[in-house]
């Protein structure tokens, strides 16, 4: 039985609460804390101006689509101080339960060089090398720390907390967690695990002000049967235990290529919908986008707001080397050391592509 002052540390009054959170909110208006923008125009605006303390988003895909690309994307654009002005007051904690710190580094040279990750494999030239040396110097950064390979619940947990008791002066200390299914299941049931690592990441998300978790989870397979163009999208419950990352996360994210499942056309919707996202359709068809060179980012769940209140809930991010096919310039890269393969056609079987900068 607890005792009467564990009893009363559950509580708090509602003038404790309310000061406490008008003194948050003054924190906001007074620009002691500035949203931190992710780089994603959608996703800043999904997230009331960009990732705010005590939140958490999920962002989901298959494997091998781009959501570790992706997530490498948005924490860099995080510590960017061009894009955040107080970036050097924040700290990224790095939880890599998937890729090898090989996997890692030659990901981060693909897409700063926009070369293939095979190129990396192979003597570069004197350019190369410098510019390879360059880019791996401006990784080694004091405020990016690693948990570098799947712990236990009470590992992360007694982790994270160390961290954040020693860093509570932080603006911002963001946790990426890739992925989180990952995470050490020490014999136990699979989804009883799931739900204890998501109570734990609330409960540190809740308990400290200045922590904002960013999830990267796997989708199930559901996504793959959806042949009808007006199923293609993804939805909520293609996430990997879906009803707990939907009750942690205030933002949740799809991400999908379907040129990769063999869509020459994606989606099927109103010639008056997403207009603003002409240039990604087809010629002389508005009802329906093309699927070359493109990654599809789409909000599935907004807890502050609502979704319909956004403008964009699609984003069809252009990949690396295909923005001369939608007005962006530049033009595709060549290897000419080598003939040029042909596509690979997606099957269940084969699930995992080759050399893409999105895995």
């Amino acid at each position: 039985m607890l005792e009467d002052n564990n009893i009363r540390n559950i509580f708090k009054t509602s003038k404790e609460l309310i000061e406490e959170a008008y003194y948050q909110i003054q924190k906001y208006q007074n620009k002691e804390f500035i949203p931190a923008k992710t780089g994603y125009s959608y996703l800043d605006e999904a997230m009331m101006g960009g990732a705010f303390p005590q939140n958490a988003i999920a962002i989901g895909a298959r494997p091998g689509v781009g959501k570790s690309y992706v997530g490498q994307i948005i924490t860099g654009n995080l510590l960017n101080p061009l894009i955040n002005p107080q970036a050097s007051d924040y700290l990224l904690v790095n939880c890599e339960f998937e890729m090898n710190p090989m996997d890692l580094v030659t990901r981060v040279l693909s897409r700063k060089m926009g070369k293939p990750i095979k190129h990396f494999y192979d003597k570069p030239t004197s350019v190369e090398e410098t510019k390879i040396k360059e880019i791996l110097e401006q990784e080694k950064r004091n405020n990016i720390i690693y948990i570098p390979k799947p712990c236990g619940i009470a590992e992360f947990n007694k982790a994270i907390t160390h961290v954040l008791n020693k860093n509570n002066g932080k603006k911002l200390i963001i946790v990426k967690i890739d992925h989180i299914a990952l995470i050490k299941k020490m014999g136990g049931d699979p989804k009883r695990v799931m739900d204890d690592f998501v109570a734990t990441i609330n409960e540190l998300k809740l308990a400290y002000g200045n922590v904002f978790f960013l999830v990267i989870s796997q989708f199930n397979r559901d996504i793959e049967g959806r042949r009808s163009p007006k199923e293609h999208a993804p939805r909520m419950s293609d996430f990997y235990q879906s009803d707990e990352l939907g009750q942690l996360c205030s933002i949740m994210v799809g991400l999908t290529n379907p040129r990769r499942m063999g869509y020459e056309e994606y989606m099927y919707f109103p010639a008056t919908w997403y207009t603003n996202l002409d240039r990604f359709k087809p010629i002389n068809k508005k009802t329906t986008f093309r699927t070359e060179g493109l990654l599809f980012h789409h909000v599935l769940k907004v807890r502050q707001g609502g979704i319909e209140s956004l403008e964009n809930t699609i984003f069809p991010e252009v990949m690396p080397g295909y923005g001369y096919l939608y007005g962006e310039g530049g033009v595709r890269y060549i290897n000419n050391e080598r003939p040029p393969e042909e596509p690979k056609s997606f099957t269940l079987e084969n699930e995992e592509f080759d050399d893409s900068p999105y895995d």
